[in-house]
């Protein structure tokens, strides 16, 4: 397990992949330090070491963490592995054993994922504390300010007014105990901000929901299927996002990026297979001559230009 120092920060050894796939792990020292929201790393305990040669061999900015999480599958020959997912790479790190395994994601998680509510004071003249009334979220390296009401929070980055998804309901399940076809974290663009969250997503005969966590018991936000329009890997110009699919309404259109490829495969395949068959994709709308009809509202454009629409008494 990862211990405590004097001054209250996890560290321990951990054995370091050198290069992303090369095999060769390396012992480093690690101490986690939530105030300075970073994750060093040393050749040795620093404690032990003159103050000459007790300087870091690097950090990692812990607010730039999307996902740590148990890599022992993805990494059979590495006993105990489990993998951190930052800024657009994945580190593969080796614990003592699988209590250490454990200890170290739990507290990367808890460290890299912080919700910090506030609550909603009275001044006593009848005023509020304009300061309150916010939670604090941090999520892949991008803060965010979340308006609260009483008794619920309402976390929201939609565009106000949208009324293209049906209102969310409660099953009184948490998200990751749902019956789904496919669920699991992915990160989601806004739709004002256009800055990017880590969110849980669930797939299920209800639709394409989202969730603040896989704890979480009430959707953000819900997607009915009749509302999809199509699945499909994106092509679109986010140069620094990887492994992007794109979820299409009449609306509007969301990008989501998952960790690896594979990922992104399984959800866009996923959620093709059990969509209504009845539905078109837009981008597989085409003319007579193969054109493809981009902004057609209907089949209507496509009968047009094929004459199906025509007048029948006309020859």
């Amino acid at each position: 397990m990862p211990y405590k120092d004097k001054n209250g920060k996890f560290c321990g050894f951990l054995n370091a992949e050198e290069k992303e796939g090369s095999g060769k792990f390396l012992r480093r020292y690690f101490l986690l330090d939530e105030k300075k929201s970073r994750l060093y790393y040393y050749k040795d305990n620093p404690g032990n070491l003159h103050a000459d040669y007790s300087k870091t061999c690097g950090e990692i900015e812990i607010h730039f963490i999307s996902r740590v999480s148990d890599a022992r599958k993805l990494r059979p020959k590495v006993d105990n592995c489990f993998s951190i997912t930052y800024a657009g790479r994945t580190i593969y790190l080796e614990a003592e054993d699988g209590d250490d395994l454990e200890g170290w994601i739990k507290a990367l998680n808890d460290a890299s994922k912080i919700t910090v509510p506030v609550k909603h004071e009275d001044l006593g003249n009848g005023k509020k504390d304009s300061r309150a009334g916010f939670t604090a979220e941090i999520a892949g390296g991008v803060v965010c300010k979340i308006p609260m009401k009483y008794n619920k929070i309402q976390v929201s980055d939609e565009e106000p007014g949208s009324s293209d998804e049906s209102p969310n309901e409660s099953s009184g399940l948490s998200a990751s105990a749902m019956q789904s076809y496919i669920s699991g974290y992915c990160v989601k663009q806004g739709g004002m901000r256009k800055n990017w969250k880590r969110r849980y997503f669930v797939f299920s005969e209800s639709g394409f929901q989202y969730y603040s966590s896989d704890r979480a018991k009430e959707p953000l936000r819900t997607l009915p299927k009749a509302d999809i329009i199509d699945v499909r890997r994106s092509s679109s110009g986010h140069s620094s996002r990887d492994n992007l699919f794109e979820v299409v309404t009449a609306k509007r259109t969301f990008y989501i990026q998952c960790d690896d490829p594979a990922d992104t495969d399984k959800w866009v395949n996923m959620m093709k297979q059990n969509l209504p068959t009845t539905q078109i994709s837009l981008t597989k709308l085409t003319g007579p001559n193969g054109e493809a009809i981009e902004d057609a509202e209907s089949t209507e454009a496509a009968n047009e230009l094929s004459g199906d629409g025509s007048d029948p008494g006309v020859s």
